[in-house]
């Protein structure tokens, strides 16, 4: 029978491509690991944070994957004659450094792991919350407590309207044959006339402000005589000329009632007044 030789610990960041032309990602969760014993975690505000640069369907995807890796890791048992365990879904996932390495160099345009740094070390809860809070927690680069995250007004704000809007709705050309390509629309409900609102972060960089503005205006052109709301708020014009600009624009432009993050009662208040509900 194959005997295993003992591993060296090691761990690994997995981090969420936001650009993959530029290369640009957010740090999101850790890995450690000697083959036989694994720790994984990863930050919820980081995730809030990733929620509002990617779209919808990539978001769904680093959900599922990261909690493939949490199921996994629960369940891993290492056997002498494997290092694989099968997840929920079916597929391999290995625990130990060489695959993990694989992974760093074949890695997807969503999601991936740093190379695996070896430490000498034990795998312990102390040595893991240790490097958690090195690499992830403490990250300056990345504002994980921007307190106009729109994110997270998104997930506060969704529950109070549930009842007169559906959230983050989806339209494809195969539902809806006008639409050129597929919409996520963040409110969509109906009394006498649709209504739409959506949200705008302009402190993402402006090719993601255009895309998220190119699936509002499709919709908006598809029903021309609904209620529109763009929901957005003044970015800082010296760090963010350009989506300053921007935000000036949408202001004066006529079709829309442009709503500021801090005025969200307004959406609530017309919804009420006019019976929206959800389509």
């Amino acid at each position: 029978m194959l005997k295993l030789s003992k591993m060296k610990t090691f761990y690994s960041i997995l981090s969420v491509v936001i650009n993959p032309v530029s290369g640009e990602k957010v740090s999101l969760g850790l890995l450690l690991s000697d083959g036989n014993t694994s720790l994984f975690d990863f930050s919820d505000n980081r995730f809030s944070l990733v929620g509002s640069l990617i779209d919808k369907e990539r978001k769904k995807f680093v959900r599922q994957y990261l909690r493939s890796v949490e199921n996994v890791i629960k369940k891993i048992d290492v056997n002498q004659d494997q290092l694989t365990i099968l997840d929920g879904e079916g597929k391999n996932l290995i625990i130990n450094e060489a695959y993990i390495g694989y992974l760093s160099t074949y890695s997807q345009n969503v999601i991936s792991f740093s190379k695996p740094v070896a430490i000498d070390v034990k795998v312990e809860n102390s040595v893991f919350e240790a490097l958690f809070s090195r690499f992830i927690d403490e990250e300056t680069a990345v504002e994980t407590s921007r307190k106009n995250s729109i994110q997270l007004i998104k997930n506060d704000f969704f529950p109070r309207v549930q009842n007169h809007f559906a959230t983050e709705k989806e339209f494809t050309p195969e539902k809806y044959p006008k639409v050129i390509l597929p919409i996520t629309i963040d409110l969509f409900g109906k009394n006498e006339i649709y209504v739409m609102g959506q949200f705008l972060d302009l402190e993402k960089s402006i090719f993601y402000i255009k895309s998220d503005f190119f699936n509002y205006y499709q919709l908006a052109e598809l029903y021309s005589e609904s209620k529109k709301f763009l929901i957005s708020h003044e970015p800082q014009k010296d760090k963010y000329p350009q989506q300053h600009y921007f935000w000036s624009e949408i202001r004066k432009q006529k079709g829309h009632s442009f709503v500021d993050i801090s005025e969200l009662e307004i959406i609530e208040k017309y919804a009420e007044k006019h019976q929206v509900m959800p389509v």
